[in-house]
Parts: structure tokens; C-alpha cells; sequence
């Protein structure tokens, strides 16, 4: 615009100069060839001195146009470093909760071995207390052998019938004792996510469909459909949610039935989203319910992720 508007100025200035010399070509008798070329030279000079304006402005507007490409390029390499920036914390702490995962379980492993080995010396004495029983009896029975066939008969009728007790007693100790073994060393694992992102409404329980790890749930598919987790194998449990949203003041529970364990508040979302993490022990008993659930609604991403682990 400001080029064409120069360009306009000029034709008018050649017009006018033009004009003039024309309307002073029939005065050049009364005119002498001095006062001409003066006023010739003063209009060139004019002109001359419009030029130096026009092209001032030139290289003012020009350099204007330069700063703002500028501004544009250096905002643009913020935004990208911010990008950037934002994308390696979430490796970060993706790496960080990877990490403390897996040392949980390495720590739930070498705690079953060791009850794995606790049980089996429990096992070996009482093995060895019911050995020792057996020839204690087995010692009585050929003290009697002088005794009559009546008291022998006798002696053996009652030595059959402790014998069996004993049988009976040892057979639900060491049954007892094998259930409790198995139980303690059953693994019970879950990680599971928000399959895709959507609002969720006030008081809702968060289902959490997109299963990552499932170690010992054998109806998996009932947690997926109402989003509540329900011990069938009783223990010391951890657990925790991790929960992405970019809802201003959301705040979301962790329930254990019908009791809230935990309650965490996002607060004021200062980018796109924030990310919230909850963590906590407890022991569950067969029937125990475990559910994360919002106050008011909000709007969930499907990074957001649920995890239960059985420590022993």
C-alpha cells in the first residue's frame, strides 16, 4: 500500500513538473534563460528532497516488517521449547513410576520366598514332632507286648483310636497349613487405565477398561464393566491411582467399600492438564472393594491409571 501510494506521488510530481514547463514554454520570450533552468533546478531539488523522504520511510517500514518476523520466529521457539520440555517430564516421570514398580514387586518377591522358607521349617518340625510321636507309641505298644491278649486287644483298640486322632489332627494342620502357604504366596497384580478421555459425572466410580497387567484376577472382566476391584485372595495390598485431568478445583476419592481412604485435589490447572497421584497400604479381607471416584464433574484422560498390588 505505502509502495503504491510512492508511486502515485511520483507520476503526480512528473505531472506538475510537466505542466509547469509546459505553461512557462510560452513566457520564455519574456523570460530569460537564467530564471528558467533557476526554476527548473529549484523543482528537481523539491523533487529530489521527496525522494529522500519517500525512501526514509521505505527503510523505516522495512525495518518494522524485520522486528515483527522476528518476534514471530522467537515466540514460535518458545513454544516449541515448552513442548519439548513438557513431553520430557512426562518420560521422566513415566520412568520414575516404572522404577518404584518394579522394585515393589521385586520386594514382594523376596518376601514370599522367605515366608516360602519359613513354612517349609515349620513343615520339617512338625514332621519331626509327629516321627517322634509315632516311635513313642510305637515303644508303649511293645512294653504291653508281655500284657495279656486282652490288654493287648485292648491297648491296641485305644492305640488305633489315638493313632487316627492324631491322623486326622495332622491331616488338618498340614492342610490348614497348605492353604495358607498357597494364599500367601498367590500373586494378585492389576494396572489398568482410562480407555479413552471423557467427562465423568459428580459421584461416579471411574471405570478403568484398558487392562495393562493382570496377574491372578481371574474375573477381569467384571472389573472392567462396573470399575470396581473385589479381593478374592486376602493380604497386605498397595495401591494407586494416577489421574490426569484439566478440570480447575477436581477432586477425586479412593474408596475402600463404603469408606474413603483418600481424597486428592487437583487445584487450579495452570496448562493443558495436570496429573494427580495417589498412594496407599492396606489389608483387604475376601469381598473388600476398592473404587476411585469423582466429586463433580470432570474430565478424565485416558493416561489416567489404576494399580493394585498383593504384597503378602
Amino acid at each position: 500500500m505505502i509502495f503504491f501510494q510512492f508511486v502515485c506521488l511520483i507520476l503526480s510530481i512528473f505531472a506538475t513538473l510537466a505542466s509547469s514547463i509546459g505553461s512557462e514554454s510560452g513566457s520564455l520570450s519574456a523570460c530569460s534563460k537564467f530564471d528558467f533552468e533557476e526554476k527548473v533546478l529549484e523543482k528537481l531539488v523539491r523533487l529530489e528532497h521527496k525522494m529522500e523522504v519517500y525512501t526514509e520511510k521505505m527503510k523505516l517500514w522495512e525495518e518494522s516488517v524485520s522486528t515483527s518476523l522476528d518476534k514471530v520466529v522467537e515466540a514460535k521457539i518458545k513454544t516449541e521449547t515448552f513442548i519439548e520440555s513438557m513431553r520430557e517430564t512426562q518420560r521422566q516421570y513415566q520412568t520414575r513410576f516404572n522404577e518404584s514398580l518394579l522394585e515393589t514387586i521385586e520386594h514382594f518377591k523376596l518376601q514370599s520366598e522367605n515366608k516360602t522358607e519359613m513354612y517349609e521349617r515349620k513343615m520339617n518340625t512338625l514332621l519331626e514332632s509327629f516321627s517322634f510321636k509315632i516311635q513313642e507309641l510305637s515303644e508303649a505298644e511293645r512294653k504291653r507286648e508281655s500284657a495279656t491278649q486282652v490288654s493287648l486287644d485292648q491297648e491296641q483298640n485305644r492305640f488305633n483310636a489315638s493313632f487316627d486322632k492324631i491322623v486326622e489332627n495332622f491331616q488338618v494342620r498340614f492342610n490348614k497349613s497348605l492353604q495358607e502357604i498357597a494364599l500367601n504366596q498367590q500373586k494378585v497384580a492389576l494396572t489398568a487405565c482410562h480407555s479413552r478421555q471423557s467427562t465423568v459425572s459428580s459421584g461416579k466410580i471411574v471405570h478403568f477398561s484398558d487392562i495393562r497387567t493382570n496377574i491372578g484376577i481371574i474375573d477381569v472382566s467384571s472389573y472392567k464393566s462396573t470399575g470396581k476391584f473385589v479381593c478374592t485372595v486376602a493380604g497386605l495390598y498397595h495401591i494407586s491411582a494416577v489421574m490426569m485431568s484439566n478440570t480447575n478445583d477436581a477432586v477425586y476419592y479412593i474408596y475402600k467399600n463404603n469408606s474413603r481412604i483418600i481424597t486428592t485435589l487437583y487445584g487450579q490447572i495452570d496448562h493443558y492438564y495436570e496429573t494427580r497421584t495417589s498412594v496407599f497400604v492396606t489389608m483387604l479381607n475376601v469381598g473388600d472393594e476398592i473404587t476411585v471416584r469423582t466429586k463433580g464433574s470432570q474430565y478424565i484422560y485416558e493416561y489416567s491409571c489404576f494399580t493394585i498390588v498383593k504384597l503378602n
